[in-house]
């Protein structure tokens, strides 16, 4: 299950903390999103994963993904400590993130993922201080959510802004993006997630570790300062939880689009909806959450 030990969360919280210096950066730096997985944290540029901390025994482990790296600057990595057990360990890696974002940045260049790029702005939009998040309608609890059926883009919890006194009997949500027209059809497109979801829902006890796992991880994001709301959750719903799809740069002469809504698969574990932007942007609001049959007439 999704989550970390205190002694973990104390290493990042705690200003005295080893791994403090890690949470004060991705704080400092919009462009740095810090995901919580199973007894590790990874940390998000531009979608892509810059650094993954694992709680190993007394110490933490460090990993920065090599094929980000031309081949003659392997030796840049292997300068970096593996292990992270004194605070000049994870200094070291500290200095090196602004040359590990030029080197993702050259990357992505020659192999874009706009997909997880977008994400990452979403999770930002509606979750962070100095955004909207005080103000949309829904926070992201996860990114890249791995399961049997491959990935989720974001599972995210529905609470209303204007309801933000009530913490219990939330609403779960998954949100799919979509970048351009071309990723709506094939073997990813936008039938085959809706399916993979309404499938994955279909089993109860899926779904109650799914909800017990992101109440855990939204309050652990709340108490690194990770979510900009003022509760921790106690309880989501027994309601179907939404399934919104975010098109991203789509192409409103295409009609690619049409033809998918109009031959999606049958689902019943979960409410179809879809997100349209407010004005542009990536704050979800309740105003701008559209039904499928108030989408297609849209």
């Amino acid at each position: 299950m999704r989550g970390l030990s205190r002694r973990f969360i104390n290493g990042l919280k705690e200003e005295s903390g080893l791994l403090h210096p890690v949470l004060k950066l991705v704080k400092g730096d919009s462009t740095l999103c810090l995901e919580i997985r199973e007894q590790y944290i990874n940390i998000y540029y531009r979608g892509g994963n810059i650094l993954k901390i694992t709680e190993k025994g007394d110490a933490f482990d460090a990993w920065f993904d090599r094929k980000y790296l031309d081949k003659g600057k392997t030796r840049v990595r292997e300068e970096l400590p593996d292990t992270l057990a004194a605070p000049d360990d994870v200094n070291a890696w500290i200095g090196a993130i602004p040359f590990l974002k030029q080197e993702m940045d050259l990357w992505f260049g020659k192999h874009p993922k706009n997909e997880r790029e977008f994400q990452q702005l979403m999770v930002r939009e509606n979750n962070f201080r100095n955004s909207a998040a005080r103000g949309t309608d829904y926070f992201i609890c996860d990114i890249e959510y791995a399961n049997r059926k491959g990935k989720f883009d974001l599972v995210a919890v529905h609470w209303p802004s204007t309801d933000r006194k009530r913490n219990t009997r939330l609403r779960l949500a998954f949100i799919e993006m979509k970048y351009s027209h071309k990723a709506l059809k094939g073997s990813a497109g936008l039938a085959k997630h809706i399916q993979d979801i309404d499938d994955f829902l279909s089993d109860n006890e899926r779904v109650n570790n799914i909800k017990a796992e992101m109440i855990k991880v939204f309050n652990q994001k709340l108490e690194l300062g990770l979510i900009d709301c003022g509760k921790s959750i106690e309880s989501l719903s027994n309601d179907r939880p939404e399934c919104i799809i975010a098109l991203a740069e789509h192409n409103p002469n295409s009609s690619i689009l049409k033809k998918e809504l109009d031959q999606l698969p049958p689902f019943t574990n979960v409410e179809l909806r879809f997100a349209a932007s407010s004005f542009i942007g990536y704050g979800l609001y309740d105003e701008h959450i559209y039904s499928l049959d108030d989408f297609k007439k849209r």
